[in-house]
């Protein structure tokens, strides 16, 4: 691993940074954290691929499981409706990140050859939590109504005293906030060993996911999937300096950030990147969403070493984010309806539940729909008034979504 020049990234700031706003703000916040100039945090990200990762492979230290699974919160926080995404917008991001860090991304066939040889399998796996710091039940899902117009990358949306939503235990959940924030920002991170209340990662809400509102080209998920590998101690591939270096062997050096829909090969003279040139479909690039497309083993090393004993991401092992609940008190969440016309009574429910809507829509009897956190709908039927409640009995403990029409509301089963 080429290490000086990341170590030079880190504490030092006398290079401009090169058109990159538009894409990820991750370098400029992490020159502006002073906490990422101590130490330890520098140390294990510099350490990462060279002695935490030998530790996982050379039988004398940490085993890893093949297969890791990170419990996440997304934390919606809206002004406007379209800020206030869907369930299905969420899920589609989920289920977009885990093929990414996997190699399941069906476009990974479009990888060059000479650079599909290079790729790697994280064995990272993504999922929305169960179980929030309490032990209560929860779709991994928190909403906060907020009157901030946009957030910038001073950290105002990770806290509910500056309008945002205050984050979850750091040490034992990935914290993802979404937001509005201005249109030359898609998001940033943070890198392992910093700050754990501002720990994880914010992105803008249209292009977050792969269906909703989004905004093309940035409109397949790996805005997210880019931040998340800074969230793991992964640089950009030119190091954010001219022809520099992200400490990985195996990403050839590239002058800056590659824009659009490059085409193979693109050489950049005068950086000795090699005949193939710049590996611009790889996620740590600034491409557009349909070129970015792998990771390299050696980021795929560098991505699980944090999670060795020692590593900054090591708590996350023992996270009970995804147990049973085992906290029977309902969330405070389902304290408030997301919409005040559709509402559910009692809740949390044992064994029936009764809805009513305070506007009705100009039909008489507007349908709904139960379904679980995973979107697997489970009960239908009709809103009719003076009818009687509806059998909840059978279904297991947890939280259920209600919808009707655009109307959506929450409800705790509990046994």
């Amino acid at each position: 691993m080429r290490l000086v020049p990341l170590l030079a990234i880190l504490v030092g700031s006398s290079h401009a940074l090169h058109a990159q706003n538009d894409r990820c703000a991750t370098v400029a916040t992490v020159r502006n954290d002073p906490s990422v100039s101590r130490p330890s945090p520098i140390q294990t990200i510099l350490t990462s691929s060279a002695t935490a990762v030998e530790s996982t492979t050379a039988g004398g230290g940490t085993v890893l499981p093949e297969e890791i699974v990170i419990p996440v919160v997304v934390h919606v926080v809206y002004r406007t409706a379209d800020e206030n995404i869907g369930e299905e917008q969420i899920r589609s991001q989920l289920e977009s990140l885990n093929a990414d860090f996997n190699r399941e991304n069906p476009d990974f066939s479009r990888v060059p050859p000479v650079f599909a040889s290079l790729a790697g399998r994280s064995g990272l796996r993504f999922r929305l939590a169960a179980s929030d710091p309490e032990g209560r039940a929860t779709d991994g899902i928190v909403r906060k109504k907020t009157d901030k117009h946009l957030f910038y990358t001073n950290d105002g949306v990770k806290s509910a005293s500056t309008g945002g939503s205050d984050g979850w235990d750091s040490r034992r959940y990935l914290n993802v906030w979404v937001c509005n924030m201005p249109s030359n920002l898609q998001g940033y991170a943070t890198f392992p060993g910093g700050p754990a209340e501002k720990d994880g990662i914010v992105v803008r809400f249209d292009v977050f996911g792969t269906k909703g509102r989004l905004t093309a080209p940035f409109d397949k998920g790996r805005t997210l999937t880019h931040e998340v590998g800074h969230w793991l101690g992964l640089r950009h591939l030119w190091g954010d300096m001219p022809c520099g270096d992200d400490g990985v062997h195996d990403t050839p050096r590239q002058r800056s950030g590659n824009r659009g829909i490059p085409q193979f090969p693109r050489i950049n003279t005068g950086c000795e990147n090699g005949q193939h040139g710049d590996m611009f479909m790889n996620f740590m690039d600034f491409s557009d969403d349909a070129t970015l497309l792998m990771f390299t083993r050696g980021q795929v090393s560098v991505m699980r070493s944090q999670f060795v004993t020692g590593g900054q991401r090591h708590s996350l092992l023992s996270s009970k984010g995804l147990d049973k609940p085992w906290n029977l008190t309902p969330p405070p969440a389902l304290a408030a309806e997301t919409d005040n016309r559709l509402k559910v009574h009692p809740n949390p429910a044992r064994h029936a539940i009764t809805l009513s809507q305070t506007a009705l829509p100009a039909e008489n009897e507007p349908t709904f729909s139960i379904s679980d956190a995973s979107g697997r709908i489970l009960l239908t039927g009709r809103i009719r008034k003076g009818a009687g409640p509806i059998d909840v009995s059978r279904l297991p403990e947890g939280i259920y979504i209600i919808r009707s029409g655009e109307r959506v509301t929450r409800f705790m089963k509990r046994n």
